[in-house]
C-alpha cells in the first residue's frame, strides 16, 4: 500500500547509528503522532508536515495525512522504497513505481475552471489508487488494452478530479468483490466517490468539453460503464431483475451503454491525436469482423421458428435480428480477457426496439439476454456477478410465466447449463 513518508536524514545514515534522544512533543499535531516523529509544534503548520507534503492537523476537522498539492511530498511503498521525488517547478514527479511507465508531472494547483474542486488525497485514497494500477485496471481489458487505459486514466485523473473519484469508486467495488465475506451493499466511502464523480462529470457535460480533455472523457465513460455493470442491488436471483418489482433504475447498465455511445461521438477516440486511437480502430475493426462472419446456419434450429428467421430477414423487418447476428459468433467462444471486448460489443447491436422489448420483459428478448449472460457469467469479475444473478433470474422468470412456449423452454436449457442451473 502506498503511504506518505518523510525523506528524513536518518534514512541515509548508517543502519547501526543510533538516533539522538529527544523530548516527546506533548502538543504536536496528529499527523506527527501517527508517524511517530517529533512535532516541532510550529503554527499554523508544523515544519514536519510542510516537508512531508500533508496538511497539518492540530484541529479535529482536518483529516489525517491529507496530501497537500502545494507542498513537497515523498511517497514510499510498504517496504520504504522511494516512489516519488520532491517538487520541481510546482510539480510532483511520480516515477514508474506508481504509474507503470515513464515519469508523470502532477501540477501542484489543478487548472481552473475545468477541473472543478481540488481532489484531496488521504491514506485510504492513495491505497485505492495503488490497487487500481496494479490490480483493478488489469481486469478490465486485454493484455494490450489494460496498460493503455491504466496510464491514460491515471495521468488524466490528476488533471481532472472527477476521474480520480471514478477510479476510486471502481476500485472500492473491486475490494468488496474480493473480500472474504463479499457484500453487495456499497460502503460509505464508495458512495461518496461515486456521487462526487457523477456530479462533476454531469456538470462538465453541461458545457462545451475542452478538446484537450477528450481522452479523460472517454477514459471516464469506460470506467463508468464498468461501475454500472458491476453494481447489482441483489444478493440472490429472486431479488434481481426481471423477477423483482419494476423500478425506474432497471436496466441502468443498458442506459449507461447508450450514454457511452454518445460520449464516443464527443471524445472521438478514433482521432489521430487520441491516446486511444489504435485501440479504437482495432475495436471498430473487430466489430465489423464479427458481423462479417455471421452465418445464420450456425444457430440452433429452434431459433428459426421462434424468431421468424429466413433468407429475407433484415434488421428492418425483425427487431431481434441485429442482436442475433452479434450473439451468434459468441456462442462458440469462451468469455475471457482476450474476448471480453467482443462480448461487450453486443450492447452496440441492441436496437431501440429490442431495448423496449426488454423493458416490457418480452420472453424472446429475455431469452437472447439469457444466452449472453450465460457466457458472461464465466467472464471477469465486473461482468460475472450481474450476468450470473440476472441470468438465473431470467431463467426462473421464463419458466414461471412462459412454461408452455416449447421453443423457449427448449432453447433455455443452453443458458441454464452455462449458469449452472440444474433442471
Amino acid at each position: 500500500m502506498a503511504v506518505i513518508a518523510e525523506n528524513n536524514r536518518e534514512s541515509s545514515e548508517e543502519s547501526g547509528r543510533k538516533r539522538k534522544s529527544h523530548k516527546k512533543s506533548r502538543r504536536g499535531c496528529r499527523n506527527c503522532k501517527l508517524r511517530r516523529v517529533k512535532c516541532d509544534e510550529a503554527r499554523p503548520e508544523c515544519n514536519k508536515c510542510t516537508t512531508f507534503g500533508v496538511t497539518c492537523n492540530y484541529d479535529s476537522k482536518t483529516p489525517d495525512l491529507q496530501m497537500s498539492f502545494g507542498k513537497t511530498a515523498i511517497v514510499v511503498d510498504s517496504s520504504n522504497h522511494l516512489l516519488t521525488k520532491k517538487k520541481k517547478n510546482d510539480c510532483f514527479l511520480i516515477n514508474p513505481g506508481i504509474l507503470g511507465h515513464g515519469t508523470l508531472e502532477i501540477p501542484a494547483t489543478l487548472p481552473a475552471p475545468f477541473s472543478g474542486p481540488t481532489f484531496e488525497f488521504n491514506k485510504h485514497s492513495l491505497d485505492l489508487l495503488y490497487k487500481f494500477q496494479f490490480r483493478t485496471i488489469l481486469t478490465l481489458g486485454t493484455a494490450r488494452t489494460a496498460p493503455i487505459y491504466r496510464d491514460v486514466s491515471v495521468r488524466e485523473a490528476f488533471a481532472h478530479p472527477y476521474l480520480m473519484h471514478i477510479i476510486l469508486t471502481l476500485t472500492s467495488i473491486h475490494d468488496r468483490y474480493l473480500s472474504p465475506t463479499p457484500s453487495w451493499k456499497p460502503s460509505v466511502n464508495e458512495l461518496y466517490h461515486w456521487s462526487k464523480g457523477v456530479s462533476l462529470i454531469n456538470k462538465m457535460l453541461s458545457s462545451p468539453w475542452p478538446p484537450e480533455a477528450r481522452d479523460s472523457l472517454w477514459s471516464g465513460s469506460s470506467l463508468l460503464g464498468a461501475i454500472a455493470f458491476s453494481s447489482v442491488d441483489a444478493s440472490r436471483p429472486e431479488e434481481a431483475w426481471p423477477l423483482k418489482p419494476s423500478e425506474s433504475c432497471d436496466l441502468e447498465w443498458l442506459r449507461m451503454s447508450e450514454g457511452k455511445q454518445a460520449i464516443w461521438k464527443i471524445a472521438d477516440p478514433l482521432r489521430p491525436d487520441s491516446a486511444f486511437h489504435a485501440l479504437a480502430t482495432e475495436l471498430l475493426r473487430d466489430g465489423m469482423y464479427t458481423e462479417a462472419i455471421f452465418d445464420i446456419q450456425d444457430l440452433p434450429f429452434a431459433f428459426f421458428s421462434l424468431y421468424g428467421l429466413d433468407e429475407n430477414t433484415t434488421d428492418g423487418n425483425n427487431p431481434y435480428y441485429s442482436t442475433i447476428r452479434s450473439l451468434s459468433p459468441l456462442l462458440h467462444m469462451e468469455c475471457n480477457h482476450t474476448t471480453i471486448a467482443k462480448y461487450l460489443g453486443l450492447m452496440g447491436h441492441l436496437t431501440k426496439e429490442l431495448k423496449d422489448l426488454l423493458k416490457e420483459k418480452d420472453p424472446r428478448a429475455l431469452l437472447l439476454l439469457a444466452f449472453w449472460f450465460g457466457k458472461l457469467s464465466h467472464g471477469v469479475w465486473w461482468v460475472a456477478r450481474r450476468a450470473s444473478l440476472e441470468g438465473q433470474a431470467i431463467c426462473i422468470y421464463l419458466e414461471k410465466y412462459h412454461p408452455h412456449e416449447t421453443a423457449i423452454m427448449e432453447l433455455l436449457q443452453v443458458p441454464k447449463m452455462e449458469l449452472g442451473i440444474l433442471s
